[in-house]
């Protein structure tokens, strides 16, 4: 729940002005106001390997770079998450949201591994959901446009995996891309709208 702050105030660390400093005490703030919240993990919970990708384009004020965020289930389980400034800065939101795609394939790849070393078999395929359609579109079409070639290693990357079989791309409706909660500061509502559906539990309140 603090991911993308911490990832924004981490980039600070070398010249932190007042406002970074007033920044980091709301977030000590929000931690020591709910000490017993955290993630759920169910012994119950089915072995589905769910992920969700996203992207805030040209979100950084300074650099326009946009910020890659994924977070993964298994079964209703938050297991993996993280919020990332991209190293380029994206011409496009499909683009964004393609490398995002891109960055969430390379951790799902790693978790698949960590569960076959585990000896934890997913009964359902693997999937991770984009809200793009632009980006869905690059991921399965075998040409290379002018506007695309310099996405041509992410597309390799991803595509390969595609036709591996490893995981399926599938798209889902903006209100409910979970990975938005990784990309970009959210209103009260929304945040804790998000806290809920990303399964984590207050002990002191449930």
């Amino acid at each position: 729940d603090i991911a993308f702050v911490t990832q924004q105030l981490s980039q600070f660390l070398s010249s932190p002005t007042q406002t970074h400093f007033d920044t980091a005490c709301r977030v000590v703030r929000y931690l020591k106001g709910s000490p017993g919240r955290g993630l759920l993990f169910r012994r119950d919970a089915t072995l589905q390997l769910l992920g969700f990708t996203d992207a805030d384009w040209a979100g950084c004020l300074d650099t326009r770079r946009s910020t890659s965020g994924y977070c993964f289930f298994l079964g209703s389980s938050l297991i993996s998450w993280r919020a990332k400034k991209q190293h380029t800065v994206s011409r496009s939101s499909s683009e964004a949201e393609y490398r995002a795609s891109s960055f969430a394939s390379c951790e799902l790849q790693w978790l698949v591994y960590l569960l076959v070393d585990l000896n934890v078999k997913c009964i359902k395929p693997l999937v991770l959901y984009c809200d793009n359609q632009s980006a869905l579109h690059i991921a399965v079409n075998p040409v290379f446009h002018e506007r695309t070639k310099h996405l041509e290693i992410d597309c390799h990357f991803v595509r390969d995996k595609l036709q591996q079989g490893i995981f399926k791309l599938l798209p889902i409706h903006t209100s409910c891309q979970l990975a938005d909660f990784f990309t970009k500061p959210l209103p009260p509502k929304s945040f804790l709208s998000f806290i809920s559906k990303l399964n984590m539990l207050d002990i002191y309140h449930a």
